[in-house]
């Protein structure tokens, strides 16, 4: 990001001192870094950011980091798959609120408490704040299933 360029959260979140700290933090991929949600409405909900540089669009990528991303994904839905079995895994990439490229990769259930016939973001649902020993248990989970 160029000093001329606001602040961005994400862009913050994935530097390296920052990931090494995070209580969040599962993996770094290809090009992005998956972190577990803070709000865990859906156990196993991640957060994958694009990590190379700043950038808010996918047709933004050269086509090699649109690849990477891609498959980035693929191997974090199969982990989060492998690890809860969901019953349809969702994916949203909006960037409306945070304009950075990153994915919201949830697993949905059929014993979800919320309703399983609409989007998680934008609703409001009760946050799941959990411990740092839960979230400890999610990102093991997830990563013993990479």
């Amino acid at each position: 990001m160029t000093s001329k360029e606001k602040y961005c959260l994400l862009c913050e979140e994935v530097r390296e001192e920052y990931r090494k700290e995070s209580l969040y933090w599962i993996v770094d991929l290809r090009v992005s870094t998956a972190f577990v949600a803070r709000n865990q409405v859906c156990r196993g909900y991640v957060v994958l950011v694009y990590n190379r540089a700043h950038a808010t669009e996918l047709y933004h990528l050269d086509r090699e980091d649109r690849i990477a991303f891609m498959d980035d994904l693929m191997d974090i839905a199969s982990a989060i798959d492998r690890a809860y079995s969901p019953h349809k895994m969702n994916y949203e990439l909006l960037g409306n609120l945070v304009p950075h490229l990153h994915w919201h990769v949830i697993p949905r259930r059929k014993s979800d408490q919320i309703d399983l016939t609409q989007p998680v973001l934008g609703k409001d649902y009760a946050e799941m704040r959990l411990s740092p020993e839960e979230y400890a248990e999610i990102i093991a989970e997830i990563r013993a299933c990479l």
